[in-house]
């Protein structure tokens, strides 16, 4: 990909996540609408990063890639670590500084592209996304980036989710579902856009692992995050949970080094 195809290709990307900014927390599954849901996610986030907030837990330098609204910077902030958090779209930043203005927890803000984040190498701790990776267009380049501003044995984790294979009828039952919901697609990409991005349709972790190991990183697993799925799933309406065949998983692995 030539300089100028990707200057246009992100452009078209962060003109979808700008237009959805407003409406981003407000979509289930996307925003934390509930305390259940945020017990869940603080829960998950201090397994994954430790909670600094108890004096004998490290604190970390933690840099949320593609941080949308803010969602996992903030929880990460909330239990005692220094996070740095970017995002190319301005309107999603903004809407993160308007949460942690409110809420009262520090994060640094930064407008940056994740295939390429705005810090220094060998700076940060652990380097964490969610709902990020599917909408990269190059996903290898992306995880070599974030090996090389980690420290040596320096943590990476990513909360995607993919599209399990389901049976025929149970296809065409999600298929119709979303589409009396109206949620087939609901960021709105172009077509030009969606065939270049290698993690859209995910029937698993499967690929995501390939290309973190082809980056250079170490023990690189999976696990899905049930708890979350069936949390999240519960405040659904029965056509909504018809409708919702995207299962959540964690990938972790780490740069090499001590």
């Amino acid at each position: 990909m030539n300089e100028d195809d990707r200057a246009q290709l992100k452009a078209a990307i962060t003109t979808a996540w700008d237009r959805g900014a407003a409406e981003y927390d407000r979509i289930p599954r996307h925003g934390i609408l509930h305390d259940d849901e945020r017990t869940a996610w603080r829960r998950l986030v201090a397994a994954i990063l430790g909670d600094a907030t108890h004096s004998e837990m490290p604190k970390l330098e933690v840099l949320d890639v593609g941080t949308g609204t803010g969602t996992l910077a903030l929880v990460a902030a909330e239990l005692g670590h220094d996070v740095i958090a970017i995002d190319l779209s301005e309107r999603m930043v903004l809407a993160a500084r308007r949460k942690s203005i409110e809420t009262g927890i520090a994060v640094d803000w930064r407008i940056g592209d994740a295939e390429d984040p705005p810090v220094p190498e060998a700076s940060v701790d652990a380097v964490i996304s969610r709902h990020l990776v599917w909408t990269l267009p190059e996903p290898v380049v992306a995880a070599r980036a974030w090996r090389e501003r980690l420290r040596p044995g320096g943590l990476l984790a990513v909360i995607d989710g993919s599209y399990p294979r389901q049976a025929a009828p149970l296809r065409l039952l999600a298929a119709a579902a979303a589409r009396i919901e109206g949620s087939e697609d609901e960021h709105e990409y172009p077509p030009e856009v969606d065939a270049r991005l290698p993690l859209l349709y995910q029937l698993g972790p499967e690929a995501l692992i390939a290309a973190l190991r082809e980056a250079g990183f170490e023990r690189v697993r999976a696990r899905g995050l049930a708890e979350i799925d069936r949390i999240e799933r519960a405040h659904l309406g029965l056509l909504q949970r018809t409708a919702d065949g995207w299962r959540r998983y964690l990938v972790v692995g780490r740069a090499p080094g001590s």
